[in-house]
């Protein structure tokens, strides 16, 4: 069997599921777009070498976050945009994980839970900020949402970078000191306490969920290489439900790939049948238009570039231009098989036909 995709396991299996199974709209768009993607249904981008008559059609690709063919380029452009806006100093990796308890209410209401999720953890950290370093002081966090675990079973839980140091009231740069940003379990029974609040005033009665005392919040120390940091984005932002290379075979009746058991940190085989694998897929689809990325404090979008450019002066570095980004872009070819000398280019994009419609003639 050659490479495995996930569109090859949707294209046999899906008719099946869908008679057994109910999918919302959102759902059903994401399985077009991944039955679409570099089929040729979408057009076709033609690639010419520029030495010799060498020509390459690819099909072009959905471009939807959920189709895991189609993270790699735009990981890699994200990565280079982000590299100009690192803060020096090391960032900590927090990851908040609601209970499994919720899960079915994040199914029925994913936009509250979700949305309650971001908000809670964001309160929290601001609390213990403002008790440590000044009510005016500003932290800075970015936040990516994963519902997913690495047997496809829901597991919903946020992935939290956040620069080692704030912003006091005279926008000067104070250095966090400590290994740890703050103790994880006062971290989470005051985040416990905030997403209760919040599902509370939507109009949901938390106390019938029997939610657990204990939360689960995961620390690790200060990352403090630029590389690693940017290796982190890379892997937290951008990564999809599952890699397509982890797909190791499908007959029709099951699906097997590998996922990592973190109980014991072993790498293993799971085997699913083909509707339970396509069922675990779609339970991480997002609701349409949901931000699963979220920037906060000195790195919000409305004033990251400035706040990011004050810490960097501060700091002693150089703030990276734009151009530099581009020509890394731009430096990325893609040599030519046939001739082995010259690369391949872009050179047109072919759309996709539309079907014709016959009128009956009514005269």
């Amino acid at each position: 069997m050659g490479v495995l995709h996930l569109r090859d396991i949707f294209d046999q299996a899906l008719i099946g599921y869908q008679q057994s199974h109910r999918m919302s709209l959102q759902q059903h768009r994401v399985c077009r777009s991944i039955l679409a993607c570099r089929t040729g249904k979408l057009g076709y981008q033609v690639w010419q070498c520029n030495q010799c008559e060498e020509e390459k059609r690819i099909g072009c690709s959905c471009r939807d976050r959920h189709c895991p063919r189609c993270q790699g380029k735009v990981t890699q452009e994200w990565v280079e945009k982000q590299s100009q806006q690192v803060v020096s100093g090391g960032y900590f990796h927090l990851v908040f994980t609601l209970p499994h308890e919720l899960n079915v209410l994040a199914q029925y209401k994913p936009k509250v839970v979700y949305a309650a999720l971001f908000k809670s953890v964001w309160q929290t950290l601001q609390k213990f900020t403002a008790k440590r370093h000044g009510r005016d002081s500003q932290l800075g966090m970015l936040s990516v949402l994963h519902t997913w675990g690495q047997n496809l079973g829901q597991h919903i839980h946020l992935h939290c970078l956040v620069p080692a140091g704030v912003l006091d009231r005279e926008q000067r740069w104070c250095k966090h000191k400590k290994r740890y940003l703050y103790p994880v379990k006062a971290l989470s029974a005051v985040f416990r306490g905030k997403i209760m609040a919040l599902l509370e005033d939507k109009g949901i009665d938390v106390t019938i969920l029997h939610l657990p005392k204990k939360w689960c919040v995961y620390a690790k120390q200060s990352l403090h290489s630029t590389k690693v940091v940017l290796r982190y984005l890379a892997r937290y932002t951008r990564k999809g439900m599952m890699a397509e290379s982890r797909l190791l075979s499908y007959t029709h009746e099951q699906v097997r790939f590998r996922y990592k058991d973190y109980r014991d940190n072993n790498h293993k085989v799971m085997t699913l049948t083909a509707h339970e694998f396509i069922r675990r897929y779609l339970l991480h689809v997002l609701p349409k238009g949901f931000m699963r990325i979220r920037y906060y404090g000195f790195l919000a979008n409305a004033c990251r570039q400035k706040k990011v450019a004050v810490i960097q002066q501060q700091q002693g570095l150089a703030p990276k231009k734009q151009e530099q980004t581009e020509q890394t872009t731009q430096s990325v070819k893609w040599p030519c098989t046939e001739c082995k000398l010259g690369h391949l280019t872009l050179a047109a994009i072919i759309l996709p036909t539309l079907p014709t419609v016959a009128f009956a003639n009514t005269t």
